[in-house]
């Protein structure tokens, strides 16, 4: 059996697109003959409609390949004015400890679950210690940007605040939880 790879470039994409064209062409010429031939009639009708069905199915992988070509194209997600490397500060991405993290992830109550005895204390205390100084709003902010991937303007449409608070409550909220990092290191040393 030979093993045969194939790498994702944009012109394997266009191939793919160019073949899901044909295809939705071809359902797009049979349901034209079935509305011809039968009107709709209860088989023919059942017969267009899943024919229909299928076709935007295609069409929507005609979608995805062509945005997926853009993306390759770019070396950028479509849509967006800048690459990572020429955004904001606030817009990058910052290394987070992931012990810190998977706190996060379990809910705002600042806790993680337990797995064992003894083990789980200092992560748990750490974590308490790190988002200890954030407020409300800034804990949300941070918890859905970094904890769950959420993008500045998804953060305010959940929180229903404007984009630019959003950025402020999650600057903020790095800044405190970087100064209780320190500040927290020291104190275990020892």
């Amino acid at each position: 059996m030979k093993d045969t790879k194939v790498l994702a470039t944009p012109e394997s994409y266009r191939h793919t697109r160019r073949l899901l064209m044909i295809a939705a062409d071809k359902l797009t010429q049979r349901m034209s003959a079935l509305e011809a031939h039968a009107g709709k009639a209860s088989a023919a009708g059942k017969v267009w409609f899943e024919l229909d069905r299928e076709r935007r199915l295609i069409i929507e992988m005609i979608a995805s390949c062509s945005y997926i070509i853009d993306w390759l194209e770019t070396g950028r997600m479509p849509g967006n004015r800048r690459g990572i490397e020429r955004r904001a500060g606030y817009q990058r991405e910052i290394p987070t400890d992931p012990s810190v993290m998977s706190g996060v992830l379990e809910g705002r109550s600042g806790c993680v679950r337990s797995d064992g005895p003894g083990d789980s204390d200092v992560p748990s205390l750490a974590l308490e210690q790190a988002l200890g100084g954030l407020t409300e709003r800034e804990r949300d902010c941070f918890r859905l940007s970094q904890a769950e991937g959420f993008t500045l303007a998804e953060v305010a449409e959940v929180l229903k605040i404007s984009k630019s608070s959003a950025g402020t409550y999650l600057l903020r909220a790095r800044r405190k939880i970087e100064a209780n990092l320190r500040e927290g290191g020291g104190s275990h040393a020892g």
